[in-house]
């Protein structure tokens, strides 16, 4: 492994992430001081959502036919500048509504271009025999920030003038970009696969037209619906980003409704999914690595399934730590697993396209689970969804502890990086 690129790589994904948590939690609140309407607040946050939707396949296709590392250069120069552009509005005694909207949504197109890159970038860092230990080392780096960004946030919004926290943001781009610049380049080469014909074309010099154009962002969802393993995949990742949606809602709900705990202890029960996430990551991913990859992540399925019926059960404080806990952990553990076999499983050529294809259904499946959650919740109370999130845990756990192709170890699937 080039253990000191991949720590680059990790150093940089990390502030580039701390920035955003800590505007996450700074920018809702920073907007209500300064224009005092809800509304607003509401606006600029959605205009930083709304390029995942628009923007996914064609940046997909992006990151397939340039050059990766560039372009997350090039993703955190541009978040960075129109980051203090944004610090600049909101600076003025009264922001204007239109210009802070554009600043948030031209924010959210570089965000896009960054994850999908990032996650199609990481395999020419490290040999598959260690792309599990890589992916943990980043959601490692994910969780870090998880746990200080909005506590960050806080801080500078209660200490300092109030656009200083989105300052904050801005400089983390930019020093993710300077540490990103001293990587290697990764030029994406066509490969021998399904729906690579037109993408191979292209690259020979034929002429692109705009059906073919059409046809190479579609590439992913093609690859979704012929390949049985990145069917089976997805499985996995839908009720992880349906937990991911709904997870935060039970919890909160049951915390308050069912163990009438008060506003600290809740926060303590939320802060243990960062620690749960942080011990899967850095103690437990190293010595499974080499294990089967499909019986793994069912396993790790499985075990968020338990978590969700044992808070289901929860009688106090210590229940309810104990199995957010766990709940974290085990998904922190699925997602290292899932995203390490789908950057080994993927044709790097289609890796890009793939990554955008899945986080359009990601996101459309996350949002449909916290509504789907929220109308159980005022169905049938906290500990019935619970239990509702736990069977469907189990169910989608089985196909990939019976898949017998998920049986291999990603290790001799793709030759070590040189």
């Amino acid at each position: 492994m080039r253990t000191a690129q991949l720590r680059r790589f990790v150093a940089a994904r990390t502030l580039s992430l701390l920035g955003d948590r800590a505007a996450e939690a700074a920018l809702p609140i920073v907007l209500l001081l300064v224009t005092d309407d809800p509304l607003v607040a509401g606006l600029v946050t959605a205009a930083n959502i709304l390029p995942t939707l628009l923007l996914s396949l064609p940046v997909g296709h992006l990151a397939d036919t340039r050059e990766r590392r560039r372009l997350m250069v090039t993703a955190d120069v541009w978040r960075a500048v129109w980051g203090f552009a944004l610090v600049w509005a909101l600076a003025a005694p009264e922001p204007s509504v239109a210009l802070l909207v554009s600043l948030t949504f031209l924010m959210g197109c570089g965000d896009v271009l960054f994850s999908v890159s990032a996650h199609a970038y990481l395999p020419a860092l490290v040999p598959s025999a260690r792309i599990m230990r890589a992916n943990a080392a980043v959601e490692a780096g994910d969780a870090a920030a998880t746990l200080t960004g909005p506590a960050l946030a806080g801080f500078l919004v209660a200490r300092l003038p109030h656009p200083v926290a989105l300052a904050v943001n801005a400089g983390s781009f930019a020093a993710s970009a300077a540490l990103l610049a001293r990587l290697p380049a990764a030029p994406v080469r066509p490969a021998a696969g399904p729906g690579l014909e037109e993408h191979a074309e292209t690259q020979a010099g034929r002429a692109e037209t705009p059906a073919r154009r059409r046809r190479d962002v579609f590439a992913g969802f093609r690859l979704l619906a012929t390949e049985r393993l990145q069917r089976v995949l997805q499985l996995a990742y839908l009720y992880l980003h349906v937990t991911a949606g709904a997870a935060v809602l039970v919890v909160v709900a049951l915390s308050v409704q069912a163990l009438h705990l008060g506003p600290a202890r809740v926060g303590l029960v939320l802060s243990a999914a960062g620690v749960g996430g942080l011990l899967v990551t850095l103690v437990v991913v190293r010595f499974v690595e080499h294990l089967p990859w499909g019986p793994l992540l069912g396993v790790a399925l499985g075990g968020l399934a338990a978590s969700f019926l044992w808070l289901s059960v929860a009688r106090g404080f210590a229940d309810a730590f104990c199995a957010v806990l766990c709940m974290d952990a085990c998904s922190a553990f699925a997602f290292v697993t899932a995203g390490s076999a789908r950057q080994v499983l993927t044709p790097a050529a289609l890796l890009g396209r793939l990554t955008a294809a899945t986080g359009l259904v990601n996101a459309a499946v996350r949002a449909a689970g916290v509504l789907g959650c929220g109308a159980v919740l005022a169905w049938l109370g906290p500990r019935p969804a619970a239990v509702a999130l736990s069977a469907v845990g189990l169910a989608c756990a089985v196909p990939l502890l019976l898949a017998r192709s998920a049986r291999d170890s990603l290790a001799p699937r793709r030759e070590p990086a040189t």
